[in-house]
């Protein structure tokens, strides 16, 4: 497949993502599900994706996978998986460390420079740790940061596109927001 036609292809799974990662958020907000760990972070996204690829009327079978192996390092999710084995990659956490997040975001840098058109970090924490004042993504070559509104549209930065957006989660009910950040990064 031309490269071209691969970024097309795999950019409706990039949006798929973005799509879901908004509406998880949301969900959250209204109180129908709260993830307590990774692995349920992991199952609510994938379950997420799946709404969002049926409601756009994805062909089937639909183009994700869980804990996906690739040149022996592992994706959490891995969504429009191409024959040539480019995709979108995407990785997950949840109440990480400081460095947890760094190493991930190294790791998806490296997805995309080889592999994976497309990619994804999303985590979520306790707000009282204080992520975004402990982290500098510009230091990381992640240059754009989105407000609320969540779009493809990214900056330049060395032959690849990345962009990020903090969010503070609040539940309905009265314990701590949570802070989630999702960085996006795709290939030229």
């Amino acid at each position: 497949m031309k490269e071209g036609d691969a970024f097309k292809e795999l950019k409706r799974y990039f949006m798929v993502f973005q799509d879901t990662w908004t509406d998880f958020l949301e969900g959250i907000e209204k109180g129908e599900f709260l993830p307590t760990n990774e692995a349920e972070l992991q199952s609510f996204l994938f379950a997420k994706c799946l709404e969002v690829m049926r409601h756009k009327k994805f062909e089937k079978p639909y183009g994700i996978l869980a804990e996906d192996i690739f040149e022996r390092k592992k994706a959490d999710l891995a969504l429009g998986w191409l024959k040539d084995g480019r995709f979108v990659a995407i990785e997950l956490k949840y109440g990480p460390k400081i460095d947890e997040i760094r190493d991930d975001i190294k790791r998806l840098q490296e997805f995309v420079k080889s592999r994976a058109m497309f990619g994804f970090f999303a985590m979520m924490g306790n707000s009282k740790y204080g992520y975004r004042k402990k982290l500098n993504l510009k230091e990381m070559g992640i240059q754009l940061e989105l407000g609320e509104s969540l779009k493809a549209t990214v900056a330049e930065e060395g032959g690849v596109k990345s962009f990020y957006q903090w969010r503070l989660v609040r539940f309905p009910s009265p314990q701590p927001p949570f802070e989630t950040l999702l960085v996006g990064i795709m290939r030229k």
